[in-house]
C-alpha cells in the first residue's frame, strides 16, 4: 500500500549544493510549452515534448548547442523565450502568489494554475547536484473539499544515473492536445505519487542503420485519497515517448486504478494489471471470478501520433489520439474498447506584431456502452468512459476527472491562440463549442461520488476565453476571462454566465 504524508519534502533539503536547474517544465506555462514545441518542429529540440512535466536536461543542451546567427526571427524569438525561463529554473525561487475569481475555474486545460477561487501561495524551490524539491503552500478561502490548505505542486526529486525520483503532487499532462487530453490532465488537483522517469532521451540506435531514435518512458503510483466509493484506490500510470523521426512523435500510454479498501491489492493482482488481464470473461477473470470480487482493476490505454511538416513553406502539425476503455468481453486479443478519439491541427503565424500558435481541435468522449440498453452499444446510452462498475467514482479525483476536461459523453470543438513572441507581455484566446453530457443521462444524479460532475443533464455551451500576462521585473500579472452561455436540454432558460480573475507573483 502506498503511504506517505501530503508533504513529501523537509527542511533537510537546504544543505545539497546548489548547481543545476529544476529537473522539468511543469504544466503551468502555456506560453514556455508553445515556444518549446515551435523549436522541436525546427528539429532544434530533439527530445520528445508531448509529456509534462517536461525534463529540462535535453532542453538545456539541444538550445545551448543552437546559434541565433543561424534562425530566422520567429525561431530567435522562441530560443530566446525558452532560455530565459531555463536561467529562472536554475535559480533556488521563493514566489509569492495570489488570485482572486468571481467564480471556481469550471475547466482547468494547460497553463492554468487555478480551480477554486481566492487562492494565496508560497513556494521555495532548492536545487542541487544530485536533488531539486519544491515547498509549495496553498491557502484557499473556499475550498471544495472543506481544506483550506494545501501543498499541491510540492515534490522532492533525485537523480539516479539517467533516472529521476519523486515524490509529491504534481500536475501531468499526457498527449499532443493544447487544450484538453484523453489521458491524463492537469483539470483534476494533483494526487500524491511517487514517479520514475527518465532524465534524458538518449537514442536507441536501430542495428545495420544510421537510424537513432530518441526516447523517453515515466512511470507513477498515484493515491486517490479524496472521499470516493472505493477509499484509498491507487492509480498507476505509465508512458512512453519516441520519436521514429525529427517531425514524428508517437506516444502510448496506460492508466490503471486498483487496489483500495476491500479490494485485492497483491504483487499478482498489479501483475495481472500489467499484462492486462483485467477484462471480465475476456483476457481476465471468469464471470463467476468477477462475481466474487476478482477483477484486478479498472484501465484506460491507448496511442496517440502527431506529426509536423510545411506546405509552401508554412509550418503546421497534425496530431491524433485514441483512448481507450477495458475489453468489450470479445475475448482473444480485444483487451480494448469503447475506443474515444481527439484530432488537431496547428500552425503559427504572425499578426499584430506576435508571433502565434493557432490550433483547431476537436475531442469526443460519448462512447456507447455495450452493457447499455440493448448490450451492443446500439442504445445511444452513454456514462460508460471514464467509469468502472466497481471503482464507481471513475477516473475521477476531487470531483474532477483526471483526463478529459469535458468527462465523459462530451464533444468538443476548441479553436486558440497563444502568443509566442519574446515580450514581457503574451496572450491566449480560446473559443470553445461544447456539448456536455450529450447522452443526457446521470449514472447517480443524487450522488455526489458517482457520475458526471459536470452537469446531470445535456448542456450545449458556447465558451470565449481570454488571459493576458505581463511580466514586470520580479514581478508577473494575469488577468483573465470566461464568458460563456449555456443551453439545458430539460430546462428552457438559457444561461450566461461570466467568470473574471487576477493573478498576482513575485519572485522575492
Amino acid at each position: 500500500m502506498l503511504r506517505f504524508n501530503r508533504l513529501p519534502i523537509a527542511g533537510l533539503f537546504f544543505a545539497f549544493t546548489l548547481a543545476h536547474a529544476e529537473p522539468w517544465v511543469d504544466t503551468s506555462n502555456i506560453f514556455l510549452r508553445a515556444n518549446i514545441q515551435y523549436l522541436a518542429d525546427l528539429g532544434i529540440i530533439t527530445t520528445p515534448t508531448t509529456s509534462y512535466p517536461l525534463m529540462w536536461h535535453d532542453i538545456t543542451q539541444d538550445i545551448n548547442k543552437a546559434y541565433l546567427s543561424d534562425l530566422d526571427e520567429q525561431a530567435k524569438e522562441a530560443l530566446i523565450y525558452v532560455r530565459h525561463q531555463l536561467k529562472l529554473a536554475k535559480r533556488n525561487q521563493k514566489t509569492f502568489s495570489f488570485n482572486i475569481a468571481s467564480k471556481d475555474k469550471r475547466f482547468t486545460s494547460f497553463g492554468e494554475d487555478f480551480r477554486n477561487r481566492n487562492n494565496l501561495q508560497i513556494s521555495s524551490t532548492f536545487i542541487g547536484d544530485i536533488f531539486a524539491a519544491k515547498i509549495a503552500t496553498t491557502y484557499s478561502s473556499a475550498p471544495d473539499d472543506d481544506k483550506k490548505v494545501r501543498f499541491d505542486d510540492s515534490y522532492g526529486a533525485f537523480y539516479l544515473g539517467n533516472w529521476v525520483f519523486s515524490a509529491g503532487l504534481q500536475n501531468r499532462w499526457w498527449g499532443p492536445g493544447w487544450d484538453t487530453s484523453l489521458s491524463l490532465t492537469n483539470n483534476a488537483r494533483p494526487m500524491p505519487a511517487i514517479a520514475v522517469s527518465r532524465k534524458s532521451a538518449i537514442p536507441v540506435s536501430l542495428p545495420f542503420t544510421n537510424i537513432t531514435i530518441p526516447w523517453t518512458v515515466t512511470t507513477l503510483l498515484g493515491k486517490m485519497d479524496d472521499d470516493r466509493v472505493i477509499s484509498n484506490t491507487l492509480l498507476w500510470g505509465f508512458r512512453l515517448n519516441f520519436k521514429p523521426t525529427k517531425s514524428l512523435e508517437i506516444g502510448i500510454s496506460r492508466l490503471a486504478q486498483w487496489a483500495g479498501d476491500n479490494r485485492p491489492k497483491d504483487f499478482s493482482t498489479f501483475l495481472d494489471i500489467l499484462k492486462g488481464l483485467d477484462n471480465c470473461g475476456g483476457n481476465g477473470p471468469t464471470i463467476e471470478e468477477c462475481a466474487a470480487g476478482k477483477e484486478p482493476g479498472n484501465q484506460l490505454a491507448g496511442y496517440d501520433i502527431r506529426w509536423s511538416s510545411q506546405l509552401f513553406n508554412q509550418p503546421f502539425a497534425l496530431y491524433f489520439t485514441s483512448f481507450a476503455e477495458d475489453g468489450d468481453r470479445k475475448g482473444g486479443l480485444s483487451i480494448l474498447g469503447e475506443e474515444r478519439y481527439q484530432a488537431g491541427i496547428e500552425t503559427s503565424i504572425h499578426a499584430l506584431d506576435y508571433q502565434w500558435k493557432i490550433y483547431l481541435e476537436g475531442t469526443d468522449t460519448y462512447a456507447l456502452c455495450r452493457d447499455g440498453n440493448n448490450g451492443d452499444g446500439t442504445s445511444r446510452i452513454g456514462n460508460c468512459y471514464y467509469e468502472h462498475h466497481i471503482y464507481q467514482t471513475g477516473m475521477r479525483y476531487q470531483s474532477r476527472t483526471v483526463s478529459s476536461l469535458y468527462d465523459n459523453d462530451a464533444s468538443s470543438l476548441v479553436l486558440g491562440a497563444i502568443s509566442q513572441s519574446n515580450k514581457n507581455t503574451q496572450y491566449e484566446y480560446k473559443m470553445r463549442w461544447l456539448q456536455l453530457n450529450q447522452d443526457n443521462q446521470d449514472k447517480a444524479p443524487e450522488n455526489p461520488f458517482i457520475g458526471n460532475p459536470l452537469t446531470p443533464v445535456a448542456e450545449d455551451m458556447v465558451m470565449f476565453s481570454a488571459k493576458v500576462q505581463h511580466s514586470y521585473r520580479n514581478w508577473r500579472f494575469t488577468l483573465g476571462t470566461d464568458l460563456s452561455r449555456s443551453k439545458f436540454h430539460e430546462v428552457t432558460a438559457n444561461k450566461t454566465t461570466v467568470n473574471a480573475f487576477a493573478k498576482v507573483e513575485y519572485n522575492l
